[in-house]
């Protein structure tokens, strides 16, 4: 959607959208003024501990007045987020992230490493930046290494990040300096390729396309999608070093098909909804009730750091001896291993379905797996995302509603078991090759029309 917009004018959405957070990040270190909107004569406010009457592992929590930064934060921004994914796609996001822009400022300001090479025909030497080789460890394990990465991130969440101002601050000044020093020792996107958690949560909501996706290869453009690119006096230039095979910012329906019968994937995927389930489950498991997690005091409970090494569970009126710092961890393990194990079982129950009919695809198969397995994950995450704030009608009605949109566009509006769906990973490569001949004659004909004899 946002392929020719040029990328200057995106530079300049960047980079606001990364001072908006680090404003907000700044607020989380000195704030004395949101949280006069908290106080309990304030109540007509959402936010007003007037309406917080919480119990909490059979005991009422007191609750003070409270900065509303990390409310804000998780409660209104990050829901947004999916929504924003699954509607405008993979690559509106990957060229507005401010993420994405720390990464580049290493580049940008002339900072980048670079290895020298020499050209075999000319001697010429030609500075290049570094990227990670495709056969290493990390290239052949990044969806095992950015979901684990997601799922610290996840625990954290729960045990500290969610409640503690200080350290959500420092915690969103970690993963800047990390993308900063990630720009600074290789090129490209390979922060967004390799360790940045959210490009998990990226592609499971988007892949093979967003509801208004566009597609490179039925318009051909000069910098397809989100391809890297750098603003010049006659346009924007590609700048791809190559970070990695398959790009999903050249082309997202062309990656998402090469790798679909990676198990990596489909083990990410199957994973992602059980920490979805985990993840908010907990809240439930832990106080003993809803009202703890719909009630939003978990963005500003009193004395996170102490409850670590209290007990992590509530159930059946009793309170478990775990500590919270290993219940927490452990029920997402348990959410994860879960869903991996329902998730393989579906899947095989649907491919020896599947296998009655002649025309059946091995990609298409997995494809059907992988689009249930993340729109459960999307109508799962707004059943609970964002509710301690917005109505919980409205947003689930929102969610469910643009996420049939996105799953209708998947199967070609089509319904997942139709006997008459094309297969369109099949159709994506028919597509592929013929931009590709389509291309070939066009260069052909520019190269041949000069010599073409006068009449």
């Amino acid at each position: 959607m946002l392929s020719s917009v040029p990328e200057r004018k995106m530079l300049y959405v960047r980079s606001l959208l990364l001072v908006a957070w680090l404003t907000l990040i700044m607020s989380l270190f000195w704030d004395p003024y949101s949280a006069g909107l908290t106080g309990p004569v304030k109540e007509t406010s959402p936010f007003s501990v007037a309406h917080h009457a919480v119990i909490v592992q059979g005991v009422e929590l007191r609750v003070e007045p409270y900065a509303l930064g990390t409310r804000v934060f998780w409660t209104i921004v990050i829901p947004i987020m999916p929504l924003f994914l699954i509607v405008f796609g993979y690559e509106a996001w990957r060229r507005v992230c401010p993420l994405s822009l720390a990464s580049q400022i290493p580049g940008l300001i002339g900072l980048q490493r670079y290895s020298r090479k020499v050209e075999r025909r000319t001697g010429a030497i030609r500075k290049t930046p570094p990227v990670i080789s495709r056969q290493s460890w990390l290239a052949r394990n990044s969806w095992y290494v950015q979901f684990g990465l997601l799922f610290i991130g996840i625990v954290a969440r729960i045990l500290v990040i969610n409640t503690d101002r200080k350290a959500m601050a420092i915690a969103s000044l970690s993963i800047i300096s990390a993308a900063l020093l990630t720009g600074f020792l290789w090129g490209g996107k390979t922060w967004c390729n390799y360790f940045c958690p959210a490009n998990i949560v990226q592609k499971i909501y988007t892949a093979p396309g967003g509801i208004l996706e566009s597609h490179p290869h039925h318009f051909r453009p000069k910098l397809p999608q989100s391809m890297c690119r750098k603003p010049t006096a006659e346009g924007d230039i590609g700048a791809c070093v190559g970070c990695v095979a398959n790009c999903g910012d050249i082309d997202l329906q062309r990656a998402y098909w090469s790798v679909v019968l990676d198990p990596q994937l489909r083990n990410v995927y199957y994973m992602f909804f059980g920490l979805i389930i985990g993840f908010y489950g907990y809240y439930y498991l832990y106080a003993g009730n809803w009202g703890y997690y719909f009630s939003g005091v978990w963005t500003h409970e009193e004395g996170i750091w102490e409850k670590l090494h209290q007990p992590g569970f509530y159930l059946f009126g009793q309170a478990w001896r775990m500590p919270k710092i290993c219940a927490a961890p452990l029920t997402l393990a348990i959410a994860c291993t879960s869903s991996l194990g329902l998730g393989c079982g579906l899947e095989k129950l649907y491919r020896r379905w599947r296998s009655r009919h002649i025309s059946r695809s091995e990609k298409l198969t997995i494809h059907h797996c992988l689009a249930v397995a993340a729109w459960s994950s999307f109508n799962c995450f707004y059943l609970f995302g964002g509710q301690p704030t917005s109505s919980y009608c409205l947003s689930w009605l929102a969610g469910s509603s643009i996420s049939l949109l996105w799953y209708r566009a998947q199967f070609g509006c089509a319904a997942p078991f139709s006997k008459t769906q094309v297969d369109t990973s099949r159709k994506a490569g028919r597509e592929q090759l013929a931009d590709a001949v389509g291309r070939l004659a066009l260069r052909e004909r520019q190269i041949g029309s000069p010599l073409q004899p006068a009449l």
